[in-house]
């Protein structure tokens, strides 16, 4: 091998150890056998989705592979502001991540910054997965100046990133960039659902997940929260890749009297089955 493709490897390992992924979240139900049928038809998945969603111009892709109880239901999505190529790439790193992670499980979830990977056995249709394979990292560092303010406008850009990406983007896909002052210049945010959701469904799916910001995020000074079918993020430093679609003035300071809370700017659908995982990141 050349010290050329030794060294990009060594990139590419450091960078992902750096940004502390794959995060992965593994089934309990269930699991399958060496060389088994299940096994065989998760192979076709995996040959099948990565060429399938480079020549998706929503970088979306879905599967459906064999005959109950071997059947595999799968769906792939890559991040609104990545390429095909990187896409792809990352899709096809997941699946081989994804079976050393969580060996031999029926079902399972993998993430990374630009893509992410669900598959499972226990499926009626791929429509029936919102609520699935969650996960939620949290910034180990915390607002100390005007924290008040910081979670307003937080909770601001959150929630207009989610309506842009719902009920303006045809891929349900937005970016935002909201000013601060203070401490931190801007918060940047990211929110994206899978383009088969309706508006509606993908802001009630949106909404679920930032339920949890008052109660969670309150003063940290950037979080995630990944599912299968939609997803959020916000940071003060800017982790995109492509122009900002939604721009949020700055805030009034805030004033003594305690700050109100945040969530939601529409109704929220019930709890997660099976509960919620969260996670502290240390910094990015």
């Amino acid at each position: 091998m050349s010290h050329l493709v030794l060294l990009s490897l060594a990139v590419v390992l450091l960078a992902r150890r750096a940004a502390a992924y794959p995060w992965q979240v593994c089934g309990t139900a269930a699991n399958f056998t060496a060389n088994s049928t299940y096994q065989a038809n998760l192979g076709l998945v995996a040959a099948a989705l990565p060429r399938n969603i480079s020549s998706s111009t929503d970088l979306f892709a879905t599967a459906v592979v064999g005959a109950a109880p071997d059947k595999v239901w799968a769906l792939a999505l890559c991040r609104g502001d990545a390429n095909a190529t990187a896409c792809s790439g990352c899709l096809a790193m997941a699946f081989q991540d994804v079976q050393n992670q969580c060996a031999y499980d029926r079902d399972a979830a993998i993430y990374y910054d630009p893509c992410a990977l669900y598959y499972t056995s226990n499926a009626t249709s791929l429509s029936s997965l919102d609520s699935v394979g969650r996960t939620n990292r949290v910034n180990n560092q915390n607002v100390t100046s005007d924290p008040g303010r910081f979670n307003r406008q937080a909770a601001a850009v959150v929630n207009a990133t989610a309506d842009y990406a719902a009920y303006n983007s045809t891929r349900r896909y937005a970016s935002g960039e909201a000013d601060l002052g203070g401490q931190f210049t801007r918060v940047y945010s990211w929110a994206q659902c899978t383009p088969d959701m309706t508006p509606a469904r993908c802001r009630g799916c949106l909404a679920g997940l930032i339920a949890s910001m008052p109660r969670r995020l309150a003063d940290r000074v950037g979080a995630r929260s990944l599912g299968v079918r939609c997803s959020y993020r916000y940071e003060t430093y800017s982790f995109l890749g492509g122009p900002v679609m939604v721009r949020l003035a700055a805030p009034p300071p805030s004033s003594p009297a305690p700050a109100p809370a945040v969530g939601p700017a529409v109704p929220t659908p019930g709890p997660v089955a099976g509960g919620e995982s969260w996670y502290v990141l240390s910094g990015r």
